[in-house]
């Protein structure tokens, strides 16, 4: 019997680790930025004096552009632009451009 209870403790110790059914619970709330990588968003803003960042109207968060010549001569004006975000790194890449509304 002590063997038995001796086998069964080392199984046990060498079963790969798996989340308990409420840590994946309390998880399916949150947000997951890998899952915002690499979509498409629309954002309007304003582009800082050097062009490389652009301050967001809908959460005021404050994005580094990878791609800041795609925002030559916006500097200090009010855009429309498609991006896609890294949550990660705060980081947009411009896609498009789009024409202000009026």
């Amino acid at each position: 019997m002590l063997l038995a209870l001796a086998l069964s403790l080392v199984a046990f110790a060498q079963a790969p680790d798996q989340p308990s059914p409420q840590g994946s619970q309390a998880t399916q709330g949150q947000a997951n930025p890998q899952a915002e990588i690499g979509k498409n968003r629309n954002m309007s803003g304003t582009v800082s004096q050097d062009g490389k960042t652009f301050k967001n109207d809908a959460d005021t968060k404050i994005y580094t552009v990878d791609n800041p010549d795609a925002l030559k001569g916006k500097e200090n004006q009010h855009i429309t632009i498609v991006v896609t975000v890294n949550p990660e790194t705060d980081t947009v890449h411009i896609i498009k451009l789009e024409a202000p509304q009026r």
